[in-house]
C-alpha cells in the first residue's frame, strides 16, 4: 500500500532544484536552433558530408499528384507505376556479395503528408513463406522486408521500419551507424498481401515520425532488406559487409525530395489507468486492508520544437503494465543492474547512453546515465523498532520531459529532467503514530551534445548530469544534496573507416552533509577506510568529494576478417556517478587488449564462425596489482542453423580491495571458468538450447556449475511456449560472512557456504491479430545456502591460502553463532548466514492496439516471497513453503489514446 496521495510541500529549496534543469533545456534549444543559418539550411546533403553518389545506389522517391494510394498491401494503383525501381539485391548472409536467390523490388513515393514505400517480394515457392503471427516487435524466424530511412544522410542514424507477411510490425531507431534502440515505437501504417507471385507490403511512414532538414530539396539515405526465414537469407539493395561495424553508412541515395512542409508536429497521449491489489496482512495493522484500489490519469505530450528536435513532457506517467525484475540472490556489498523497462525512458534512450566500462560480467553496465535512478524506492527506512510501517515500493514522478533530436549540420542533442516528489513511510511506534520521510523531493537533469564531422567518421561530444535533492530531507537521510558529473567524449575512424580511436574523460562532484560524504567514503565503490591503503584517506569534516575517469581505446571495425583492439580505463577513487548513473567501483587501472577472426565464407560445414581472445590486468592507483585474466572463446553456425559457443577464462588472482569490506586488501587464488552452449535450428517449430557454465579455484577448493536448458515450441503460427529452467551449485570457501568488532578493532568473519539455485521461466504468448496478443509469464525462485567451517581473517596477503584464516569454534545460540574469536576467554557473536529465499512471480498482459498509436492494456500480475533462515535445500519443502503463502494479487486496466491535431 502506498500512503495517501496529498500536495507537496515545496520548500524553496525544492523550487529551486527545477531552475538549473529548466536553465540547461532553454540555453541547450538556443544554441541548436541556433546554429542552423539559413546558408547552412539551404546546403543540400551530400554536400555537407562529402559523399560519393557516384559509389552507391541511388533511387528517385516521386511526389504524388493526386490521391495517395489506399494502404491494403495492393500495389496495383496507378501511382505506384510512376515511380522507379530498386532492384538487383545481394546477399548479406549467407554468401555474401552474392546475387539474392529471390527478386525483390522497391518503390517510394512521397506527398506532405508522409512518405509511401512498396515492396514487392517474389517468391518462387509461396506456400513456403513463413508468416507467423506475433506482437509488434517479436518478429525472430520470420520472412521480412525493411525500409532503413537516414532522413538527415548524417550517415550516422536512421529509422527503420519493418513487416513480415502477416502484417506484424518492427520498428526501432539506429545509431552509431550500427547500433540500435528498440525503445523507439512510432506511429506508422503498413499492409501485406501473399499471393501466387510471392508476397507485398506497403508502408505509409508519417514525415512526422521523421527527422530532416527544412531544405528546399533534400536527399536522404536509404536501404532496404529482405529476411528469407527457411534459408535462412539476408540481402539488401546496397551491400552491406557482416564483419564491419556499419549499417547506416553503407546506405544509398534517395533523392527527387523537395517542397516539404514543416508543419507542427504534435501528439498527445492522455491515458486513464485503474488498479485493484489484494494483498496479504495482518488484521492488527492499522495500515492494512485486503482491497486497495487506485484511479490515474496522466498524459505525454510530443512536440516538434522544429523539424530536427522533439519535445518529450510526462505528467504524472503510469509504468503498470512493466514486466517484472527476475528473481536472484544478491549476496556481495555490490548493487545489482536492472535494464530499464519503462517505455518513457527507453524511447529514444540511445543519445543518452554514456557507457563508461568494459567487461563480460557485473561490471559490463557501468554507464553515466541509469534511468532507474529516477522513480526509485525510497532510499529511508521506518524507525527499527516500528510495530507497523506502511511504506511506498517506488517513488513517484511528478513530472518529466524531454527534448531530443539531430540537426542537419551532425548535432545530437538531449536533455532531459525529472521530478520525484518527497516520499513518507508511515508507521507505530511504541503505540503512536508517526510519519517519516524516506525520500526527499529531487531533481534529475541529464543534458548530451554531440557533433558529427567528415561525414559520421568522426565525433566529439558532451555530457553533463545532476542531481539535486531537497537540502533538508537528503541531510536527514545521509544522501546528497547535489550531485554532478561532466565531461566529454570522441571517436575518430580512420583508413577508409577500418580503424577506430575512441575515448572519453569525465569529472564528478557530490555535495552533502559531513556525514553524507562520510558515508559516501565509506561506500564499497572505494573503501577510503581500508588500513593498508596509503592514497586515500577518510577525512571526517568533507562536505563534497570529486573525482575523474577516463578511457582510451583503440578499434579495428573493418576491412579483413581480423579484429583487434587496445584500450586503457582508470577512475580515480572519488569517482562517484551512482545518484544518476550505474558502477560498482572506483578507483582502478586497467589495461587490456583483444583480437578476434570471423569468417562468414560458407564451408563444409559451417555457414560462420569466429575466434576471439583478450588479456586484462587492473592496479588500484595505489599501486596494487589486482589481477589478471584471459580467455579464449569461439562461435559458430552450421549450415543446419545449429549456433555453438564455448570458453574458456584464466584469472591469476591478486589484491581484492573490497573482499573484506573496508578491511585490508585480501590476496585472491587463481580461478579457471568455462562456458559452452549450444541451440537447435531457431527456424524450427520444436527448438532446444543448452547453456552449461562453471568455475573452479582449486586452491581453496571451491566450484560453481551451472546448467540453464531452453525449450521453445510454436504450436501454431500465431503462438509460442517457452520453459526455461536454470540450476546452478557451489561450494564458496571465502563467502562473506560478518564483520564483528573486538576491543575497537573489525574481526573478519568467513565462512565455507554450499548453495543451491533452481529457477523456472515459463513464457507463454499467442496472438490473435498484429495488433492483439496476449503474454504470460511466471517464474519459480528458489535459493539456499548452508555455511560451516566459519573462520576469521589473520593474514590477508599471505602467500599460502590457509595462512590468511584461522578457523573458529562456533556454536548457534539464540539465532547468532558465539565465539572466542581472539582466545581472550569471552565469546563474541556474528549473524547466521544461512537462508533459503522462495520467490514467485508471474504476470498476464493483454495487449490491443486498437488504432495506430492507441492501446489497451489488461494486465493480472501475482507475487509470493517466503524467507527461511534455514539453508536446506529441498525443493518440494521449499515449494510448499511457498505457495502456501498468501500472495499478493494486482489487477490493472489502462487505456491511451493517440492524437495527431
Amino acid at each position: 500500500m502506498s500512503p495517501q496521495t496529498t500536495p507537496d510541500r515545496i520548500p524553496a529549496p525544492g523550487r529551486r532544484t527545477l531552475l538549473p534543469a529548466v536553465l540547461l533545456l532553454l540555453s541547450i534549444a538556443a544554441l541548436v536552433t541556433g546554429i542552423k543559418t539559413p546558408a547552412a539550411a539551404a546546403q543540400e546533403h551530400p554536400d555537407t558530408v562529402g559523399l560519393a553518389t557516384q559509389d552507391v545506389p541511388s533511387l528517385e522517391a516521386i511526389r504524388i499528384q493526386g490521391r495517395a494510394p489506399v494502404i491494403d498491401g495492393d500495389l496495383s494503383d496507378a501511382v505506384w507505376d510512376a515511380a522507379p525501381v530498386a532492384t538487383d539485391f545481394v546477399q548479406v548472409e549467407p554468401r555474401e556479395g552474392e546475387p539474392a536467390s529471390e527478386r525483390t523490388e522497391a518503390r517510394v513515393l512521397y506527398d506532405d503528408d508522409a512518405l509511401y514505400v512498396g515492396i514487392r517480394a517474389y517468391d518462387r515457392s509461396p506456400d513456403s513463406i513463413d508468416a507467423p503471427l506475433a506482437r509488434r516487435g517479436q518478429t525472430q524466424n520470420s520472412d521480412m522486408v525493411h525500409v532503413i530511412v537516414d532522413s538527415h544522410l548524417d550517415r550516422r542514424t536512421a529509422f527503420h521500419f519493418g513487416v513480415n507477411p502477416a502484417g506484424v510490425k518492427l520498428d526501432l531507431y539506429r545509431y552509431d551507424d550500427y547500433r540500435e534502440d528498440s525503445g523507439w515505437e512510432a506511429v506508422w501504417d503498413v499492409a501485406t498481401q501473399i499471393d501466387s507471385l510471392g508476397w507485398t507490403a506497403e508502408f505509409r511512414i508519417p514525415l512526422s515520425q521523421l527527422r530532416y532538414s527544412g531544405a528546399a530539396e533534400q536527399t536522404w539515405g536509404i536501404n532496404f532488406a529482405r529476411d528469407i526465414a527457411r534459408h535462412p537469407e539476408l540481402s539488401v539493395w546496397a551491400p552491406l559487409r557482416v564483419t564491419d561495424q556499419a549499417i547506416v553508412s553503407r546506405s544509398g541515395i534517395l533523392h527527387g525530395i523537395r517542397d516539404l512542409e514543416a508543419g507542427a508536429r504534435i501528439e498527445v497521449l492522455p491515458y486513464s489507468a485503474g488498479e485493484l491489489a489484494r494483498s496479504p496482512g495482518d488484521a492488527a495493522d492499522p495500515f492494512w486492508s485486503a482491497t486497495d484500489g487506485a484511479a490515474r490519469v496522466g498524459a505525454d505530450l510530443r512536440m516538434g520544437v522544429t523539424s530536427d528536435l522533439t519535445l518529450d513532457l510526462t505528467v504524472n506517467p503510469d509504468f503498470g503494465q512493466v514486466e517484472a525484475d527476475p528473481a536472484q540472490v544478491n549476496l556481495t556489498a555490490f548493487e545489482t543492474f536492472f535494464p530499464e523497462q519503462r517505455p518513457f525512458f527507453q524511447e529514444g534512450a540511445s543519445i543518452f547512453n554514456f557507457g563508461i566500462g568494459l567487461g563480460d560480467g557485473d561490471g559490463s553496465n557501468p554507464r553515466l546515465f541509469y534511468s532507474r535512478r529516477i522513480g526509485r524506492s525510497p532510499q529511508g527506512r521506518a524507525p527499527s523498532n516500528a510495530r507497523w510501517v506502511d511504506a511506498p515500493s517506488r517513488t513517484r514522478i511528478l513530472a518529466a520531459g524531454k527534448l531530443s533530436g539531430r540537426t542537419s549540420e551532425g548535432w545530437s542533442v538531449g536533455v532531459l529532467n525529472a521530478l520525484t516528489g518527497s516520499e513518507e513511510a508511515r508507521a507505530v511506534v511504541d503505540g503512536e503514530r508517526i510519519s517519516v520521510e524516506v525520500e526527499p523531493m529531487t531533481s534529475y537533469s541529464v543534458g548530451r551534445l554531440q557533433r558529427d564531422l567528415r561525414g559520421g567518421e568522426t565525433s566529439i561530444g558532451g555530457i553533463a548530469t545532476a542531481t539535486l535533492r531537497d537540502g533538508s530531507g537528503a541531510d536527514d537521510l545521509l544522501l546528497h544534496r547535489a550531485a554532478y558529473t561532466g565531461g566529454m567524449d570522441f571517436r575518430h575512424r580512420f583508413r577508409e573507416g577500418t580503424m577506430e580511436v575512441r575515448g572519453f574523460f569525465l569529472g564528478s562532484r557530490v555535495e552533502g552533509s559531513e556525514e553524507a560524504i562520510f558515508r559516501t567514503q565509506h561506500s564499497p565503490a572505494r573503501y577510503y577506510q581500508r588500513p593498508d591503503a596509503d592514497h586515500v584517506e577518510v577525512d571526517p569534516d568533507a562536505t563534497s568529494l570529486t573525482g575523474a575517469s577516463g578511457a582510451l581505446e583503440l578499434w579495428k571495425v573493418g576491412g579483413s576478417p581480423w579484429r583487434f583492439a587496445s584500450f586503457t580505463h582508470f577512475r580515480t577513487p572519488g569517482f562517484e556517478v551512482n545518484d544518476l548513473g550505474f558502477m560498482q567501483e572506483a578507483d582502478y587501472l586497467m589495461h587490456g587488449g583483444w583480437l578476434g577472426y570471423m569468417n562468414t565464407d560458407p564451408g563444409d560445414r559451417f555457414r560462420r564462425w569466429g575466434l576471439n581472445t583478450n588479456v586484462f590486468s587492473n592496479w588500484s592507483l595505489g599501486g596494487e596489482h589486482r589481477g589478471m585474466s584471459a580467455n579464449i572463446s569461439g562461435h559458430a553456425t552450421t549450415l543446419g542453423n545449429r549456433n555453438l559457443n564455448a570458453g574458456v577464462n584464466w584469472n591469476g588472482g591478486g589484491l581484492n580491495t573490497a573482499l573484506l569490506r573496508g578491511g585490508p586488501a585480501f590476496r585472491t587464488e587463481s580461478s579457471i571458468n568455462g562456458w559452452a552452449s549450444a541451440g537447435t535450428d531457431s527456424r524450427k517449430d520444436l527448438q532446444f538450447s543448452m547453456n552449461v557454465n562453471g568455475n573452479v579455484r582449486p586452491t581453496s577448493d571451491s566450484w560453481r556449475v551451472g546448467v540453464s536448458p531452453s525449450l521453445r515450441w510454436r504450436p501454431s503460427g500465431r503462438s509460442s511456449v517457452r520453459v526455461g529452467p536454470s540450476y546452478s551449485r557451489q561450494v564458496e570457501d571465502r563467502q562473506w560472512v560478518d564483520r564483528v568488532p573486538v576491543d575497537g578493532e573489525p574481526e573478519y568473519i568467513f565462512g565455507r557456504m554450499e548453495q543451491s539455485t533452481l529457477g523456472v521461466q515459463l513464457r507463454g504468448e499467442m496472438a490473435v491479430t498484429p495488433n492483439l496478443s496476449v503474454q504470460l509469464f511466471a517464474q519459480p525462485f528458489v535459493s539456499s545456502g548452508q555455511f560451516s567451517d566459519f573462520r576469521r581473517v589473520v593474514d590477508p596477503r599471505a602467500s599460502r591460502y590457509e595462512d590468511r584464516f584461522e578457523g573458529l569454534d562456533a556454536e548457534l545460540r539464540d539465532g547468532r553463532y558465539r565465539s572466542d574469536l581472539t582466545g581472550d576467554g569471552e565469546e563474541e557473536s556474528f549473524r547466521s548466514p544461512h537462508f533459503s529465499s522462495m520467490q514467485f512471480r508471474s504476470n498476464a498482459v493483454l495487449r490491443w492496439e486498437y488504432r495506430p498509436g492507441s492501446t489497451l492494456f489488461l494486465v493480472w500480475s501475482q507475487t509470493r516471497n517466503q524467507f527461511d533462515p534455514n539453508g536446506d535445500f529441498r525443493v518440494g519443502r521449499r515449494m510448499d513453503d511457498l505457495f502456501s503463502t498468501d500472495p499478493e494479487n494486482v489487477f490493472m486496466i489502462k487505456m491511451s489514446y493517440w492524437m495527431n491535431p
